[in-house]
């Protein structure tokens, strides 16, 4: 036992160098099988029932961690020979850079499950997804670099001071810019429309055409092109036509006072028969009836849903509708009212 303790004081130096370096080599050859058994057991808890996620995170992540699994074995290497604060300082930093690395990974690779955004429109997905990711990434490079500065000891409380002025400063002169990136960013998520929808506003109505964080495309009936900042939207009362599931047709036609009662009955009850064997009328919903006594005419109030929400299918069944009625008056010998008016001279 002597000896050995002997032999051990005299190459001591040799010894440690020797463990050092088998302790590196160790870590360097298993790295990947520790990450691989580490990364399995997380990705077990956090995606039990997304394998397709649980194998992006795992690819993702498996590079970063391996080397910080190289990195400890070296730091663990080099301590038993040689132990410095600069060293352990460097062990630091250089986890700091890993783990920042490890950040941006995962974020290129899985910012489409954090987001979830679930908008039919894969324009609008990538728009979301790049700017998040880009966010999200710049934050963590500043992060990193502000706690690799305060390892090496640099005053960071008046970089931090700088760069809130300097922010405000940016956000004072931006301010209507930041608001259109921030409005986007919350049309993107809360998804009222997607490019494709007709909308309407008090100011306009128009097919979404595209989306950007600044603002959105909006083709107008008349063919005519609008650029909305998303301020505006987001300020406003949005009706999106593409989202009914049904759409209303509703009018009134007025027939002449001539009309005898058992005339006006009879196309009241023709035009509900032909709504009611329409297949796209929801029958519950049909209303047909006399409804006022206007000016010159006696009118009908017509009002129905149709289920669809395709507007070359709605305009032909209010076509077909027209038509129809307009058989349906024809027939019955009565007619299509129009203003009129008396002229009465009296002679002196």
């Amino acid at each position: 036992m002597d000896f050995i303790i002997d032999f051990y004081n005299i190459n001591k130096k040799y010894i440690n160098i020797a463990l050092g370096a088998i302790i590196f080599i160790v870590f360097l050859l298993l790295k990947k099988m520790i990450s691989r058994a580490i990364l399995s057991v997380l990705a077990k808890i956090f995606y039990s029932k997304k394998p397709e996620s649980k194998k992006v995170f795992k690819d993702s992540l498996i590079k970063p961690l391996s080397s910080f699994f190289a990195l400890l074995g070296l730091y663990i290497g080099i301590s038993i020979n040689y132990q410095s604060k600069t060293v352990t300082d460097a062990f630091k930093i250089f986890t700091i850079m890993i783990v920042c690395w490890s950040l941006l990974c995962y974020l290129s690779d899985n910012i489409q499950n954090i987001i979830n955004l679930k908008s039919k429109s894969t324009e609008v997905n990538i728009v979301a997804v790049k700017f998040i990711s880009n966010l999200l990434k710049i934050l963590t490079v500043c992060i990193a670099v502000v706690m690799v500065l305060a390892e090496l000891g640099y005053n960071i409380n008046g970089l931090i001071t700088g760069l809130g002025v300097g922010g405000l400063a940016v956000s004072l002169s931006a301010q209507d810019t930041l608001k259109n990136l921030i409005s986007g960013f919350v049309i993107l998520l809360d998804k009222p429309f997607d490019v494709g929808d007709l909308i309407e506003t008090a100011e306009f109505k128009g097919t979404v055409e595209d989306i950007t964080m600044r603002s959105t495309r909006i083709r107008k009936l008349d063919d005519s092109i609008i650029i909305v900042p998303n301020t505006q939207l987001a300020d406003s009362s949005i009706t999106n036509y593409a989202r009914l599931t049904r759409k209303l047709v509703e009018f009134s036609i007025g027939i002449l006072y001539s009309t005898s009662n058992d005339v006006i009955i009879k196309c009241e009850k023709e035009i509900r028969d032909y709504l009611e064997k329409n297949t796209l009328v929801d029958n519950e919903t049909i209303r047909v009836f006399f409804s006022e006594y206007a000016d010159s005419s006696i009118n009908f109030q017509i009002r129905c849903y149709i289920d669809t929400t395709d507007v070359n299918i709605y305009n032909s069944f209010v076509e077909e509708l027209n038509l129809t009625i307009k058989t349906i008056i024809e027939e019955n010998k009565t007619d299509f009212a129009y203003p009129t008016r008396n002229i009465i001279i009296e002679k002196s």
